[in-house]
């Protein structure tokens, strides 16, 4: 499965990732976590042109439980905010709520990305850096535990 996420990414980063390059439409809906992005074209491109890592948070925002742990718990807190900024992380908000509206461009786009790294449940975060992958999700204990994790599972 990392072979393949490996492979998907750099497709999109070497290409771009451009569901809605015909008709140039920007996707400008609202994002859950004030920071993010939800736009994949401008993340990876922003990755592309400044090397930095990505963080892909597939999330159901308004259902899913261990989505709105992380984010309250780790996203939200000032220590993941700062963590992001120092290592110069693009953040990418992937989400599928229930109860609210979100454009086709947007939907599309985030079913289109969910389908071609295989997500099969929610909270799935894919974090992308210097070549390598990692899968991670919920980790107890706060951000401190979770950044740690993740700084134990790939370089940044």
């Amino acid at each position: 499965m990392l072979k393949k996420l490996i492979l998907i990414t750099f497709s999109f980063l070497a290409i771009g990732f451009s569901l809605n390059a015909q008709n140039e439409t920007k996707i400008t809906d609202p994002v859950s976590n004030p920071g993010w992005k939800n736009d994949a074209n401008e993340v990876f491109q922003r990755a592309e042109q400044n090397g930095s890592p990505i963080l892909l948070n597939f999330t159901g925002s308004d259902w899913c439980i261990y989505c709105m742990k992380i984010k309250q718990e780790i996203f939200d807190t000032p220590e993941f905010k700062s963590w992001a900024t120092e290592n110069n992380i693009e953040l990418l908000e992937l989400d599928f709520p229930k109860r609210k509206t979100q454009s086709d461009e947007l939907v599309n786009q985030n079913k289109a990305l969910a389908a071609e790294i295989g997500v099969q449940g929610f909270p799935t975060i894919i974090i992308v850096a210097k070549g390598k992958v990692i899968k991670a999700g919920y980790v107890p204990g706060g951000p401190t535990n979770w950044i740690n994790y993740v700084e134990s599972q790939i370089e940044f």
